[in-house]
């Protein structure tokens, strides 16, 4: 009998409908952790968390990254450890890992791309429109990505753009920022999810050509109608190459596709994506998953 521990929002329909699965096998004894629920008393952990065998995280905020430094201090094995969970959270840190990806595996750029990158800060703001002037347009992102409520992508076409993100955005302003070169696409977004070794592909528009076609004052990504694409054996390669360096089994990433060229930027990656659009997806990620148990 293999105690795993799962720890996820438990409003995620995808995720609640993996539990019930795993619940479901005689072999698996799964207890669920809602990491923004379920708080710790650190002198005296829960068994159901101390004596696990496994510890599957879907990170959603700071709770979920104690959870994974308790399972490395007490050697429980986890689906992804905190230093890999740690670097995906962190966009410059990823940044820094996928270019050394790129330099040893030259092959990759024929087909995908890094946007040139940088960060900084909108403490000094005049400072700041003077080092955004000539490396217009660009997207400006939060430096992590994990809390949803603390997450942005903003494009800013010209420097009065700048003084908007300050308005919307007045609580980021003294932290530092991930900042993207803005690449002209095709106006939508491929989402690649890797389970193990199958690989899968949603299109959809671009949040971010949406805005510029509509104006709408707020997009919520997960309304956007998605469809599934067929993934090319480029991509595919690519896909072992980020799970093998990276040390990621379950994993997503973007692409865009350039307008008048066969080739994509790899504009994001996630640990552990949410996976909506993909038909039976529940069946695929809980098949792996008890697999994976099997092989502990």
């Amino acid at each position: 009998m293999k105690k795993v521990v799962f720890s996820a929002r438990q409003d995620h329909e995808i995720i609640a409908s993996v539990i019930k699965k795993l619940k479901q096998n005689p072999d698996i004894e799964v207890s669920f952790h809602d990491p923004t629920k379920n708080f710790f008393n650190l002198s005296r952990m829960p068994k159901s968390i101390s004596q696990a065998n496994f510890i599957i995280v879907k990170v959603r905020n700071e709770c979920s990254i104690d959870l994974l430094h308790y399972a490395k201090t007490h050697q429980i094995p986890t689906l992804h450890s905190v230093d890999t969970v740690l670097m995906c959270k962190n966009k410059i840190s990823l940044d820094y890992a996928l270019r050394r990806i790129f330099k040893i595996y030259p092959q990759i750029k024929k087909k995908i791309l890094l946007p040139n990158s940088w960060n900084n800060n909108l403490a000094d703001l005049s400072k700041f429109k003077k080092w955004a002037l000539p490396k217009l347009p660009i997207v400006i992102k939060s430096h992590y990505q994990h809390d949803k409520y603390n997450r942005f992508n903003f494009l800013v076409k010209k420097v009065d753009d700048i003084g908007i993100f300050c308005e919307k955005y007045k609580e980021f302003l003294y932290y530092d920022v991930y900042i993207q070169k803005f690449i002209e696409c095709d106006g939508f977004e491929r989402k690649v999810y890797v389970i193990g070794d199958k690989v899968f592909g949603i299109i959809r528009e671009n949040p971010i050509y949406i805005f510029l076609r509509d104006k709408p004052s707020k997009i919520d990504v997960d309304k956007i109608k998605r469809k599934e694409f067929k993934i090319s054996e480029e991509i595919r390669e690519f896909a072992r190459i980020l799970s093998k360096e990276l040390n990621l089994k379950i994993f997503g990433f973007d692409l865009i596709k350039l307008t008048d060229k066969n080739r994509f930027y790899l504009i994001d990656l996630n640990d552990f994506p949410g996976f909506r659009g993909i038909k039976n997806i529940e069946n695929t990620l809980s098949s792996y998953l008890v697999e994976y148990l099997r092989n502990l």
